[in-house]
């Protein structure tokens, strides 16, 4: 005679094969629906970061209409020496009142450079910038504000430009393409002033390169055809000991790195930039960690700026001598499928492609090119 399965409280039960059935049909459903739930969430992230780009293109273009001038990003300080003067703030800093932070932007004290005061004689002293823990606006630079992150990013505090607590931020400033590049296919004339949507200036190291002024009647390019503002990534790497000092861990996702690709000086066409940085095979710690760690910092390595010229999540290069001019070639990023979001002089947002034809990329990187061409 067959064993009945045994009965408890007077029901009869599970054998162990309907058991490991019911098991595995659970597993099957689990395993199907955990997709269309991290989708869902990713959409709904996307759609807040897009959110989050609208409010800051509004913000910009109010700061506009109010100044006459589109924010400018400081990428050095009032003096080389000590005392510095002030200086050193990113364009975030200036559209505090029209995002809702008015109270935060009249605790800062722009007396004083956003940065600990030393001296800057050359390029690459500016790898010295540190915050210390005692600087005037310390705990205003660790303030976090929710509309400066993209919320597929990670939040934290960073201690990484000094002893302060810095607040990330997840998007930049479109500065266009290096200086004494030849363009899109190359020429004798090479770019002797930045032509992208947003302005940077350095009073101590003023150069015919920086246009600290832009405005609306500036983009004959058209507003609706110039990216003003994109993603990119926060670096959350941290330095780790390796046989020859402090370096970067390996299996780093590519976007969150800076690679070593040499002077500022050689004139490069865009695609002789772009064949030139995938040859360089070694990332920089001191270029790499700072992307994204300091929304308020106006320093080329904070990366609050960037440029018209790497492919969009790819690598990130710098450039020796750029450090005191924000040619840091900064390449917009996201943990989005496929593409970034961006934010047009106009205040529309769009989501850009990876795959974007690499001239159309180039040319609505451009406030002034003269270029015929669209994303959309």
């Amino acid at each position: 005679m067959k064993r009945k399965a045994q009965r408890v409280f007077g029901y009869p039960g599970f054998t162990l094969v309907e058991l490991l059935v019911v098991i595995a049909i659970i597993g099957i459903l689990v395993a199907l629906l955990l997709p269309a739930v991290q989708a869902a969430r990713e959409s709904a992230r996307r759609m807040s970061c897009s959110n989050n780009q609208k409010q800051l293109g509004l913000a910009i273009l109010n700061y506009e209409s109010a100044h006459r001038r589109f924010p400018v990003t400081s990428t050095g300080p009032t003096f080389s020496t000590v005392p510095n003067g002030s200086g050193f703030y990113s364009w975030m800093v200036g559209i505090l009142p029209f995002v809702e932070q008015q109270s935060l932007y009249e605790s800062i004290r722009f007396e004083h450079p956003m940065g600990d005061p030393t001296s800057y004689a050359s390029s690459g002293d500016y790898k010295r910038y540190r915050v210390s823990s005692n600087h005037p606006n310390a705990v205003a630079s660790g303030v976090i504000i929710p509309g400066f992150l993209c919320p597929s990013d990670p939040v934290s505090l960073f201690f990484e430009s000094g002893a302060a607590k810095t607040a990330p931020g997840s998007y930049a400033a479109n500065i266009g393409w290096v200086r004494g590049t030849s363009g899109i296919q190359g020429n004798s004339t090479v770019l002797s002033q930045m032509n992208g949507a947003m302005p940077v200036i350095n009073v101590s190291r003023s150069t015919s390169w920086f246009s600290s002024k832009i405005q609306v009647g500036d983009f004959t390019d058209g507003m609706s055809n110039t990216v003003m503002l994109s993603e990119r990534i926060i670096n959350n790497a941290t330095l780790v000991q390796g046989p020859f000092g402090m370096a970067l861990p390996s299996r780093l996702p590519t976007t969150m790195l800076s690679y070593c690709a040499g002077s500022l000086g050689p004139t490069r066409s865009l695609q002789g930039w772009v064949n030139y940085c995938k040859d360089v095979s070694e990332p920089d710690p001191v270029y790499s960690i700072p992307h994204g760690r300091s929304w308020i910092s106006g320093w080329t390595l904070s990366g609050n700026t960037y440029m018209h010229v790497l492919p969009i999540n790819t690598r990130n290069c710098h450039l020796y001598g750029g450090e005191d001019n924000g040619n840091n070639l900064i390449t917009p990023s996201s943990r989005h499928n496929g593409g970034v979001l961006s934010t047009y002089a106009d205040g529309h947002v769009s989501f850009i492609p990876s795959s974007i034809d690499m001239a159309v990329w180039w040319a609505i990187g451009t406030r002034n090119g003269g270029e015929v061409a669209s994303a959309e």
